[in-house]
């Protein structure tokens, strides 16, 4: 295999169209190493005339831009492995920024360990960070990097595509993403699974770094793990064998009562914003 060969980058995106920019000029700054590559970005429906502005935009690759209805992420994704034209895919969040060696880094893991998924790691922009609170869940619930100690053969758990590369004829081979899982939740961990049935290992380097570019308060932390268990209970459905890795999300030892105080003052809290919201509106 030709480690030098091109790399088709593939990027989701809906109603994002300031960030995504920000994202697409981080590709105009990668490494000689890295190249070649081409970028398909696949609009999902967005209504804040994403497509009018990435039409008018030039870039030193190769760039597609691809609209569609509104399906999410999962059949965003399988539409750009349509028009992919690498041996490689590389997905990436349209809010995530890459460093200047990502393609490198993804480069050398698959030149190192052979035909493999390589799972990149994606850290918190310092032009949006977290308030300090938040740090200790994100690393918890959202980007569990920290929870991984080996470079090789992970777990489909961590098959996150919001930085991950792969070999386009094992994605194909595989059927793509699964179209029935509407949000950006366990699509990807749902394909990762079915890819370690097939055998492709997941590697990691922590070194291919792309940087989140994405204010978060607690609110949206908490709807996205309302969101993330919603489409987990579609993944036990569709897979029922990987329940047990799951099982101690089903049994959350609440055994103190301030526990269940904090809750019931977290929901007053979403009610009142909701309602001074709803009334200040004057509906």
């Amino acid at each position: 295999m030709a480690y030098n060969s091109l790399i088709s980058i593939i990027i989701p995106t809906y109603n994002r169209k300031t960030i995504i920019s920000k994202t697409l000029q981080s590709l105009k700054e990668q490494d000689e190493k890295g190249l070649p590559f081409e970028v398909i970005v696949i609009d999902d429906g967005s209504n804040d005339k994403t497509a009018n502005h990435l039409s008018n935009k030039k870039f030193p690759f190769p760039f597609k831009l691809i609209r569609q209805k509104h399906k999410g992420p999962a059949a965003a994704r399988n539409t750009g492995l349509k028009q992919a034209r690498g041996n490689t895919v590389l997905f990436l969040n349209d809010d995530c920024l890459a460093a200047p060696d990502l393609l490198f880094q993804h480069r050398l893991f698959r030149e190192r360990y052979g035909e493999c998924a390589v799972l990149g790691q994606i850290k918190w922009s310092s032009q949006t960070p977290l308030v300090h609170e938040l740090e200790d869940l994100v690393n918890t619930f959202y980007f569990p990097y920290k929870k991984i100690f080996k470079k090789l053969k992970l777990s489909f758990h961590y098959f996150i595509t919001g930085n991950l590369s792969m070999p386009l004829n094992k994605a194909l081979e595989a059927g793509g993403f699964d179209e029935t899982f509407k949000e950006a939740a366990f699509e990807d961990i749902e394909l990762g699974y079915r890819l370690q049935q097939l055998g492709l290992p997941l590697n990691y380097n922590k070194q291919a770094i792309a940087y989140h570019y994405h204010k978060l308060n607690f609110d949206e932390l908490y709807d996205r793990q309302k969101k993330v268990a919603y489409w987990l209970s579609a993944f036990i459905a569709k897979h029922p064998e990987v329940s047990r890795y799951y099982s101690k999300l089903y049994n959350i030892p609440f055994v103190k009562k301030e526990s269940y105080a904090a809750i019931i003052n977290y929901a007053m809290y979403r009610g009142i914003q909701e309602g001074k919201k709803h009334f200040a509106s004057g509906k």
